[in-house]
């Protein structure tokens, strides 16, 4: 990490001193424009979980679908503010598995039709991995990368993938997720 630390403050400063394009509302959409976005998406999430759940199978990275909901405020050209609920169920049931509710930080590197971008997040966790007997509850980190594609004024496509770990009680519960999905701007 300490590595990508100077990495990130030099992609962030030259996309800072990026001068913002001006768009003319009559010829080009602005994607970059404030406002309220809802988005959803399906995304795939190999998770691993902690042994010190009672009952609870040996951690192993395994592949999980998932689902994902955001409603947000883009504040800035490159700024937006999310609250964001994740639902990671097991392959082994339902009962199983990992719920996320946080709020998340994004900072875009580009205003144009493709955004690319970087987020950051926190919030709580609820999980419990197959075989356990209780579900526990802790903070949640998330970082990663992204982008959106808009196909519209209003309409985007997303990709993004993230790694999220939790903290406390479920220190050792964590996944890497890859999302697709779709955003639609008012």
């Amino acid at each position: 990490m300490i590595r990508i630390a100077p990495l990130l403050v030099t992609l962030i400063a030259v996309s800072l001193s990026l001068s913002a394009q001006a768009h003319d509302p009559e010829h080009a959409a602005n994607y970059s424009r404030p406002g309220l976005y809802l988005s959803g998406g399906g995304y795939f999430a190999l998770s691993t979980s902690n042994e010190g759940f009672p009952g609870a199978e040996t951690p192993s990275w395994q592949p999980d679908p998932s689902l994902d909901f955001r409603i947000g405020w883009r504040e800035h050209e490159r700024l937006a503010m999310e609250i964001d609920f994740g639902w990671v169920p097991s392959t082994k049931g339902i009962e199983y598995g990992n719920w996320l509710l946080g709020a998340n930080l994004k900072y875009f590197l580009a205003e144009d039709r493709v955004q690319p971008y970087l987020i950051a997040g926190a919030g709580a966790m609820w999980a419990r991995p197959p075989g356990a007997t209780s579900t526990k509850i802790d903070w949640a980190f998330r970082q990663g990368v992204g982008v959106d594609y808009y196909i519209s004024h209003h309409w985007a496509l997303t990709a993004e993938t993230t790694f999220v770990w939790g903290v406390g009680q479920v220190w050792n519960n964590y996944f890497l997720a890859l999302n697709f999905g779709a955003m639609y701007r008012f």
